[in-house]
């Protein structure tokens, strides 16, 4: 067993009562317990392991009150566990410890991927803006394209439909002209035989056209 030391009062009481630790009672609970640091974090499992064994080794302090034990003196000398127990504390404490350090751990892991997240969401953001631009744009030129096409089909129809008046109006106008160009010659040819006829007007041949004199000669 360690040799007894000796601490100041107020340290002792406060182990007692739980308080929290300053680095006096941090040294006292580490000497309590056998082991080479004692922390913030874990002196409250320390002060629990220190203060049973202060009660074991001391039963009539449960009887004073608060105030009455700080009236006992100025200082205390206070024994260490004995090994058996501190062994079981230290790796009570032990476990603790690496649990701290897990954490801790897990801490800066966390801290590293929020740093790396708001880095990515900053790449991201203006990369998802200029999708959505990207994306507007796409819709405006496909309404656009929707329109252009729409358009052109109704020209496309419009050309048909003149297309068809043009082929309709063409077909028309070869059966005018052939109607008139009939009446034409027909008209042509009736001048032309009025002109070969006989001559009705003027004076009647000698021989009314027999071929001789038609009072002359032998009956």
């Amino acid at each position: 067993m360690a040799e007894a030391k000796v601490y100041p009062m107020n340290a002792f009481v406060s182990v007692l009562r739980g308080e929290a630790a300053d680095q006096t009672q941090l040294d006292m609970l580490a000497y309590i317990t056998q082991t080479e640091t004692v922390d913030a974090d874990i002196a409250p499992v320390a002060q629990a392991l220190s203060k049973a064994w202060i009660y074991e080794q001391e039963p009539g302090l449960t009887k004073y009150a608060e105030g009455e034990i700080a009236k006992l003196g100025n200082q205390v000398k206070i024994e260490a566990l004995p090994e058996g127990e501190a062994a079981r504390a230290q790796a009570v404490l032990d476990i603790l410890g690496k649990l701290k350090e897990e954490n801790a751990a897990l801490k800066a892991e966390v801290a590293k991927l929020t740093t790396e997240k708001e880095e990515l969401a900053a790449k991201i953001d203006p990369l998802e803006a200029q999708a959505k631009t990207v994306a507007a744009a796409n819709a405006a030129g496909e309404n656009k394209v929707t329109v252009a096409s729409q358009k052109l089909d109704e020209m496309t129809q419009k050309l048909n439909d003149l297309m068809a008046e043009v082929e309709k109006v063409k077909s028309q106008g070869v059966v005018v002209a052939g109607v008139a160009g009939a009446e034409g010659a027909a008209a042509e040819a009736g001048g032309d035989a009025m002109a070969s006829g006989p001559d009705v007007g003027g004076e009647p041949e000698p021989d009314f056209g027999l071929g001789g004199d038609a009072f002359g000669g032998d009956w």
